[in-house]
């Protein structure tokens, strides 16, 4: 396995896999990665030239390499994106000071003890390097590409730029799409005068019950229609945000739950964002 060079401290290596599990808090708006990557000059409109160039602007998404743009690739990355679930899993196993191979609860700062509860998928008392690498992938969205589409219909759905450049509609840019960019973009050129202004692509606001549509196909794993403490992104759990929305303390976050808390989002947000006292 390979880890990082230097030295990690527990609190940098606690604020790293913190930013893996859950870059964008619920209800905030969604990152718009594909107009930053297209808007060359970033004056918030796409001029003639940059949609000509826009084949050639989307592949600084295809962060794999793989010819293709996938949900994952199109949302926000975390503030550790740099380092691979491997790397981070390698950063935790440093708590080993005995060397054992794996980590107990007791090795574990008292704030890191969640992250052990959910890694420990045996439930043996012991977090392995494997069992780490698995967590970071499932909350990063990085486990396969059935899990990189199975958040996908949020950024596809909801940017018109992503709609308009996903003419088959499956969640994902392929190759061919890509080469096409410049031809799909045009639709979006409702006036007629060859560039895509700001009005012309705004970015759909989600309801609440849009929002929890988008959450629960993303994170409820089991499908029985509320949210279990470990299949919450991680954030929301050591945040404490986890049991503030669990109103009524039953370890779930149930859809009523879940739709309130996205209505007191959107009430805390104007046109321009969220309200500050």
């Amino acid at each position: 396995m390979k880890s990082f060079s230097g030295t990690i401290t527990p609190g940098i290596l606690l604020l790293a896999v913190a930013g893996m599990a859950f870059a964008q808090r619920p209800g905030q708006p969604m990152p718009r990665l594909a107009l930053q990557a297209l808007d060359l000059n970033h004056d918030g409109i796409l001029e003639a030239n940059e949609i000509q160039a826009a084949p050639k602007s989307l592949l600084s998404l295809d962060r794999n390499g793989d010819g293709r743009i996938t949900a994952d690739e199109v949302s926000q990355r975390p503030t550790n994106a740099g380092a691979s679930s491997s790397d981070l899993a390698g950063q935790m196993m440093q708590f080993d000071k005995d060397h054992k191979g794996y980590l107990v609860a007791s090795d574990l700062p008292e704030r890191m003890r969640g992250i052990f509860e959910r890694g420990d998928t045996n439930h043996d008392g012991k977090l392995t390097a494997e069992e780490l690498q698995a967590l970071g992938n499932k909350q990063a969205g990085a486990s396969g590409p059935a899990d990189r589409k199975r958040g996908g219909e949020g950024p596809f759905r909801f940017d018109p730029i992503l709609a308009a450049l996903d003419t088959n509609h499956d969640g994902e840019l392929s190759a061919d799409e890509i080469a096409a960019a410049s031809t799909s973009l045009l639709t979006l050129d409702k006036n007629g005068n060859g560039q895509i202004d700001a009005d012309e692509m705004q970015m759909h606001q989600m309801n609440p019950q849009e929002r929890l549509h988008h959450f629960m196909e993303e994170f409820d794993t089991n499908k029985d229609g509320r949210i279990a403490r470990d299949e919450a992104p991680e954030r929301m759990v050591t945040s404490g945000e986890f049991d503030r929305i669990d109103v009524n303390h039953d370890g779930f976050m149930d859809k009523d739950e879940l739709v309130t808390f996205f209505t007191q989002m959107d009430n805390q947000q104007g046109p321009d964002g969220p309200h500050h006292d």
